[in-house]
């Protein structure tokens, strides 16, 4: 394996810089309680992280198991709670702040292969402005055009909270009371819906019953919606390894991961 390369302090400043616009962002999300406690996805109620996970083939299959059903407040939680993630994926996300006279946004795409998890976020045009990488408990961040990557500990920070995902904790716990669920396709996803108050907001989950992943959520103050994300160009199949690859070249894709293809 090749040393790790450490920035020159400019391109660590620029870093910081980036990741500092992303935290004001997430800091103005968590103290209005929108975006919740930062877990990273399903939370099953008997406190184990995470649904299990399933391949590509065997996406039909649970979103067929789910048409068969009729959707409610009675039993959507359990529902969600045994849907299944794909063990690898990619996907756009965006969220989107509204506010007395205008909106801002932060985009951003989701690259998803085992216990690797890359976040790229993405300008207003879509332009890569920094990336975000983690591979267990280690954190690489680089700027768009850098040759080397600063390293660190993931700590507690959340995937989900990396790409300002709102997660399921707060829906399957015993004591949210759904105000109404259902099942609606999206862009011909079946989707199961749930919608709940809670502090002070109305908060409204659309989940892919194919994939398990977020489709839609949207959070209103009274009528008001105030932030609504979006998850879209969702693939199911493992990205391309060179994703995974820091940028002097070192691959954290193992030899392993690589003899599974």
């Amino acid at each position: 394996m090749k040393p790790a390369k450490y920035p020159s302090a400019p391109a660590i400043a620029a870093i910081g810089a980036a990741v500092l616009v992303a935290l004001l962002f997430l800091s103005y999300l968590l103290s209005s309680g929108l975006l919740h406690r930062g877990g990273t996805g399903i939370l099953l109620q008997n406190g184990t992280e995470d649904a299990p996970t399933v391949t590509a083939d065997s996406q039909l299959l649970t979103a067929q198991s789910v048409a068969d059903v009729t959707v409610g407040t009675d039993n959507a939680q359990q529902i969600i709670a045994s849907l299944a993630r794909p063990e690898a994926y990619s996907c756009s996300i965006e969220n989107t702040l509204y506010y007395d006279g205008g909106s801002s946004s932060l985009r951003c795409r989701r690259y998803a292969r085992g216990t690797l998890v890359r976040t790229d976020m993405l300008s207003s045009t879509g332009t890569l402005q920094s990336t975000l990488l983690r591979d267990g408990d280690t954190a690489y961040a680089w700027g768009a055009g850098d040759t080397s990557a600063y390293q660190g500990q993931w700590g507690d920070f959340s995937d989900d909270a990396a790409a300002m995902l709102p997660t399921y904790e707060d829906v399957l716990d015993e004591a949210v009371e759904l105000t109404s669920a259902g099942r609606r396709d999206i862009d011909g996803e079946p989707c199961i819906m749930v919608e709940y108050e809670q502090g002070g907001y109305r908060c409204v989950y659309f989940v892919s019953a194919a994939t398990g992943l977020l489709k839609t959520a949207s959070f209103y103050q009274g009528e008001t919606l105030v932030r609504e994300v979006t998850v879209s160009g969702l693939k199911i199949e493992a990205p391309g390894e060179d994703l995974f690859t820091l940028p002097d070249g070192q691959a954290l894709l193992g030899e392993e991961s690589e003899d599974e293809e």
